[in-house]
Formats: structure tokens, sequence, C-alpha cells
């Protein structure tokens, strides 16, 4: 299946004999989007987990205020370069067109909800009860 997004001509010959004359450009990158949003999901999974789990860290370490934010803001990026650094080896434009902040800031609303939501239970079920 040819991307749309790459602009190439369905009836042009696919292969090694697409030249300059061929009427195909040998640089054009092709994305595939199947895989890019199989690898969204996965990354999506994985800062869902971490915005629950730096909550309930945050609630247990008793955190308030700006620290518990500070604790939040800190994960996310600590959990995004580790996403980068060990399953994507540094190459982030493989696997995705984000630039690398909007990769490091991305889902920061949504995670943050879990994150005040786990945050709150917690702090509530070991300091309050």
């Amino acid at each position: 299946m040819i991307d749309p997004m790459a602009n190439l001509d369905p009836a042009a010959p696919a292969g090694p004999e697409m030249d300059a004359a061929g009427g195909g450009d040998a640089n054009q990158e092709v994305f595939d989007m199947n895989a890019y949003r199989s690898n969204f999901r996965k990354v999506d999974t994985i800062r869902s987990f971490m915005g629950i789990a730096s909550g309930c860290v945050a609630g247990v370490c008793g955190l308030t205020g700006l620290s518990g934010l500070v604790c939040f803001i800190v994960l996310h990026i600590v959990v995004n370069l580790s996403l980068l650094a060990f399953k994507m080896n540094f190459d982030l434009h493989s696997y995705s067109r984000e630039s690398m902040f909007a990769f490091l800031t991305a889902d920061l609303q949504k995670c943050g909800m879990s994150f005040m939501l786990f945050w709150t239970l917690f702090y509530g079920l070991v300091y309050l009860f």
C-alpha cells in the first residue's frame, strides 16, 4: 500500500529501475501509518501507567504543593527520555514525526489527571486515614 503522504505515484515502477528519468526520487521517505499508530498506542500506554505510578509515589512520599508537581514533571520527562534511549535508540524520527520537545511534553494534561487522582488518593490513604 502506498502512503498518500509520501507523494509517490502508484503508476511509477517500484524498485531499482526508478531513476531520475523514471519519475521517482530515491531519497523520498515513505511513512507507514499503521506502524505509527501501533507505536503511538504503546507509548500512550506507558505514559498513562507512568502517570498512575508517579501519583502513587508522590502520595506515599507525602509530597504536597509544588513539590508534587515538580515530581510529576521530572518523572514524565525521565520516562520519555527512557523510551527514547532504550526503545528508540535516540532515533525519534524513525518512529515519529514529532519534534523532540513535542515528544517530551506530549500527553502532559492526560497523564496529569491520572497523576492528580492517584496522588490525592494515596496521600489520603497514607496520611489522613
